[in-house]
C-alpha cells in the first residue's frame, strides 16, 4: 500500500513563491533598484505575516519533491485551484497606474 504524505509543503511553498513574486512584481514595475532590496528586508522585518509565509515556505521545501512524486488528482487540483487564485492578484500588482498630468 502506497502511503500519502498530503501536499502541505508544496501548498505552503506555492503561496511563499507567490507572495515573494508579487512583492517583486509591484517593487519593479518602476525598475530595479537598491531600495527595492532594501525594501523587501524591511517587510521581512516588520511584516509579522510576510515574514511567516516566506518561513513556511522555506522550512518545508525539502519535502515538497516527496509530495510531489505522491500527488493524486485531487491534490493535483487543490495546487492549480491555489496558483489560479493567486491571477488576479498578480493582474493588479502589474497595473500602472496612469501618469497624472
Amino acid at each position: 500500500m502506497v502511503q500519502q504524505v498530503g501536499i502541505k509543503e508544496t501548498k505552503e511553498a506555492l503561496v511563499g513563491i507567490n507572495e515573494l513574486g508579487l512583492f517583486f512584481v509591484e517593487r519593479f514595475k518602476d525598475g530595479r533598484q537598491m531600495g527595492d532590496f532594501i525594501a523587501f528586508w524591511e517587510k521581512l522585518k516588520n511584516d509579522e505575516e510576510f515574514f511567516q509565509i516566506v518561513q513556511e515556505a522555506y522550512r518545508g521545501i525539502h519535502l515538497v519533491p516527496a509530495e510531489a512524486d505522491n500527488l493524486d488528482l485531487k491534490e493535483g487540483l487543490e495546487l492549480v485551484t491555489l496558483q489560479l487564485s493567486y491571477i488576479p492578484k498578480f493582474i493588479e500588482a502589474l497595473r500602472v497606474e496612469p501618469a497624472k498630468g
